[in-house]
């Protein structure tokens, strides 16, 4: 980390870390002393552990989860290996982003362009509504200051076995990201990063 910061680096990106929280900690603990003074960024797939946000509660700057699914049973149907048996995916996600939420407020772009504090939401659009985008966006519209920070992405892609899945053997269409765009600005959010503009 620290030699991250000498090169230059905006942030630390700790990506899927929980398993790794004790470690991280101890590390931050001897960097801190040291002289790390960069963001803390943690990058999760949504479904974590609420004990482990608590014991990072004034230690992370940053909260990037993704909320990929509005169903849980859709979630442990269509998962990736590192969530399967993830029954209650959805409901798990939507508290853990009240929690972030708390913690660190909504992302805003300091003068220099970068963000050095607060929550960002990734939903990755994908077809036939199979996430349950419309719900997404209504939850964050109706729980989270309209200034939330959502990144809408467009990049699916039916890797591995998307093929058992007529429903998501395909890319997205444009109108399909295009109603995501539309849901979100209707719905009053302010702080959107929409993949491609």
């Amino acid at each position: 980390m620290l030699r991250l910061q000498k090169i230059g680096c905006h942030n630390i990106n700790l990506v899927t870390p929980t398993h790794y929280s004790p470690h991280i900690l101890l590390a931050l603990d001897i960097a801190v002393s040291k002289g790390l003074r960069l963001p803390l960024v943690y990058n999760t797939c949504g479904w974590e552990r609420p004990e482990i946000l608590k014991m990072l509660d004034g230690i992370i700057d940053i909260y990037l989860p993704d909320f990929k699914y509005w169903d849980s049973d859709k979630a442990a149907k269509y998962v990736e290996i590192h969530l399967r048996g993830a029954k209650n995916y959805a409901e798990l996600t939507r508290q853990v982003i009240l929690k972030m939420q708390r913690q660190v407020g909504a992302a805003k772009p300091a003068k220099d362009g970068l963000m050095y504090r607060g929550l960002m939401i990734r939903h990755l659009v994908m077809p036939n509504r199979v996430a349950g985008t419309k719900e997404i966006i209504e939850w964050i519209a109706q729980n989270l200051p309209q200034d939330t920070y959502l990144n809408i992405m467009s990049q699916y892609t039916p890797y591995h076995q998307a093929h058992l899945y007529p429903e998501i053997s395909r890319r997205i269409t444009r109108e399909e990201f295009e109603e995501a765009i539309k849901w979100a600005k209707e719905l009053g959010l302010t702080n959107l990063n929409i993949q491609g503009q």
